[in-house]
């Protein structure tokens, strides 16, 4: 019973953690921080999330946003976006932090929030009453330092630091609806990355924006973008997931301990 307990509470702790931070707590070591030179913030959330919330019943929010976010999930994972967390009607994701993704981090975030605006247009805020329209949202993301690191004693949560992620959150708030609004260092390093793959990316420029806290910000709205090899197909995801879980088992019934 002490086993599928303890196997149990490690299920848990990969679910919620990066593989190697999981792997420290399991060993009850400090999770070490992670540092990046250059990693990318997505921000979203839905516009009048405030008036919806007044006009609808509290388990019709918590159904839309389950409804939106399982999409975010699915297309997190085919691009390898790595969840921190929701608050409310905001998700917030992260590319080359948990993973090295050094050469396409913000083209993997630009195809990322270019999906999670299409899943956006297809989601009805409420199901038996299509009239009400389907659910709308902003993006923001920028590349920049970054650091992650595990805070608290008590539900202990993996989170993000640096000036990267206040200015992804600025360029959220300041964007415009089913609109992906970066920064311009974000956009010459997806123009980078997209030739460098040999992809190919659509930007316009917003022009100066003022933000909070940052003064003017030239911004770009992303338009388009491809980049070959990206995206996971659901058949390779449902391989791998397979492939992993047949991994677990066997191990499991050798009496040995879960691969993380």
């Amino acid at each position: 019973k002490n086993a599928r307990d303890r196997g149990g509470g490690d299920d848990l702790l990969r679910s919620m953690f990066p593989k190697h931070i999981a792997e420290a707590l399991m060993n009850g070591e400090k999770p070490p921080e992670d540092k990046r030179e250059c990693a990318t913030v997505f921000f979203c959330d839905i516009v009048g999330f405030t008036t919806l919330s007044s006009n609808l019943e509290s388990h019709q929010v918590s159904d839309m946003l389950d409804r939106l976010f399982m999409q975010f999930d699915s297309a997190a994972k085919r691009y390898g976006v790595y969840k921190i967390e929701t608050i409310g009607d905001c998700y917030i994701g992260v590319t080359n932090l948990t993973e090295s993704q050094v050469s396409d981090h913000v083209a993997r975030m630009a195809h990322f929030a270019l999906e999670a605006v299409k899943a956006a247009r297809a989601t009805l805020v409420l199901p038996e009453k299509p009239s009400m329209g389907h659910v709308v949202i902003r993006v923001g993301f920028d590349s920049g330092p970054l650091v992650g690191s595990v805070v608290g004693t008590t539900n202990k949560k993996y989170t993000i630091f640096g000036n990267t992620v206040n200015t992804a959150s600025r360029m959220e708030s300041t964007g415009m609806p089913n609109c992906i609004q970066c920064t311009e260092r974000a956009a010459d390093l997806l123009r980078m990355q997209c030739s460098a793959l040999e992809g190919s990316v659509t930007l316009t420029e917003r022009g100066a924006v003022e933000v909070k806290g940052k003064g003017s910000m030239k911004t770009y709205f992303l338009q388009s973008v491809h980049v070959p090899g990206l995206e996971k197909s659901e058949e390779e995801e449902s391989a791998t997931s397979s492939s992993e879980e047949e991994v677990e088992e066997d191990m499991a019934a050798d009496g040995e301990p879960s691969p993380l």
